[in-house]
């Protein structure tokens, strides 16, 4: 009798062991799910939560920085200063594109239509020719943006923006804008006689993810030619041998581009970009002639892709714009590109997550364990 009393109390104490166990296996998980499900919400949060107050929460930026763009230089020699102009046929008969002030200007100012709307399938523009001024046409820009014996050089460096946060702004300005000083290629050319390299083009790009608040808008001011590109096509177009000029282009809720030059108003481009693919702000640049060089960019409002940066030949720590200009045709990888620095609270959402599947799994362990060993004691009194 009391041999079968003892054993009903085992079973007792069995069957009290398995449901504590049982319930701890639930608060386990259920500890488990809601620390999945908070991490989850917190990574979505975090991925809506780009707007312009905040432009860089998703690399976890929220005061100012330097973010520096790669950049691709190709140095120019000034063409022959000789005239070149055809005046029974109307026209340029052969390109004079870089130039020194000695040469004397014709027609200088604005003179859009030298690109095509389209972007090549190099993603570098195409020339087209403009109106092919007095003595001046550009039938072909191989050597703008590609380094060609003799006549061009290429070299990389980096363009050093401030980022605002206050006013979720990048921005770079110098109104004396040589950044080949340094360079031999061109140093003896006559266009360089007052020791600054002013022959140069440059071109970079910065892909952003958008945010479509109405509030996002781009401007340039530079002087020459200038072409702003929104993925592959057209949308600032200030081409020519000009003084310093402005052009800028803002994103509507709908995601159209509207843009404008000087004092014009704002039209639609044709571009639309939305919020879930990214696009890219290609930018190329000309100084043609030895008068001055002024060179501004401002991008406000605009979720940039961004990477955390420090390169090897540079002391400053800061972020870096995810492209390489050296081939036009990479286009960074816009869903990757952003970094997400670590947040202590995810951290230990995540880090508890962990911790409690890994109790689930012990205590589960721990459970059949015991219950074995009741069982084999059982077994053997018996």
């Amino acid at each position: 009798m009391k041999k079968k009393q003892t054993q009903k109390n085992n079973h007792l104490k069995i069957q009290i062991f398995e449901i504590f166990s049982m319930a701890a296996l639930m608060v386990a998980i259920a500890f488990a799910v809601f620390g999945l499900s908070k991490t989850v919400s917190d990574i979505d949060d975090a991925t809506i939560s780009r707007t312009p107050e905040a432009i860089l929460a998703s690399a976890g930026v929220a005061e100012d920085k330097n973010v520096f763009l790669s950049v691709a230089y190709f140095d120019q020699r000034a063409d022959e200063c000789v005239d070149l102009y055809d005046a029974n046929a109307g026209k340029a008969v052969k390109d004079r594109q870089f130039e020194w002030s000695e040469c004397g200007y014709y027609n200088k100012g604005l003179e859009q239509g030298i690109v095509d709307y389209q972007l090549s399938d190099e993603y570098l523009p195409v020339a087209k020719g403009g109106k092919l001024m007095s003595n001046r046409g550009v039938t072909d820009m191989t050597r703008w943006f590609d380094a060609v014996e003799g006549k061009s050089a290429s070299y990389t460096g980096n363009l050093k923006m401030e980022y605002q946060a206050d006013k979720a702004e990048f921005a770079f300005y110098q109104n004396e804008f040589y950044p080949l000083d340094e360079v031999d290629f061109s140093k003896d050319d006559i266009a360089n006689s007052d020791s600054h390299n002013h022959l140069f083009t440059m071109n970079f790009a910065v892909p952003f993810m958008a945010l479509l608040s109405g509030n996002e808008s781009f401007e340039i001011t530079a002087d020459d030619d200038t072409f702003v590109y929104v993925g592959d096509k057209l949308a600032i177009d200030l081409g020519g041998i000009h003084d310093a000029m402005s052009g800028r282009f803002i994103i509507n809720k709908d995601g159209e581009v509207y843009a404008a030059v000087g004092d014009q108003d704002l039209a639609f481009t044709g571009i639309t970009v939305n919020n879930e693919d990214g696009s890219i702000v290609r930018i190329y640049h000309a100084d043609r002639d030895s008068s001055e060089s002024v060179f501004k960019v401002r991008f406000t409002g605009m979720n940039l892709i961004v990477t955390e940066s420090k390169l090897a030949d540079r002391e400053d720590e800061g972020l870096q714009i995810a492209y390489d200009p050296t081939d036009p045709t990479y286009v960074a990888p816009l869903g990757e590109s952003s970094v997400v620095e670590p947040d202590n609270t995810k951290s230990f959402i995540v880090l508890a997550t962990v911790e409690g599947i890994m109790v689930i799994i012990f205590a589960v362990l721990l459970s059949l364990s015991i219950r074995n060993m009741v069982h084999r004691k059982l077994d053997i009194k018996k």
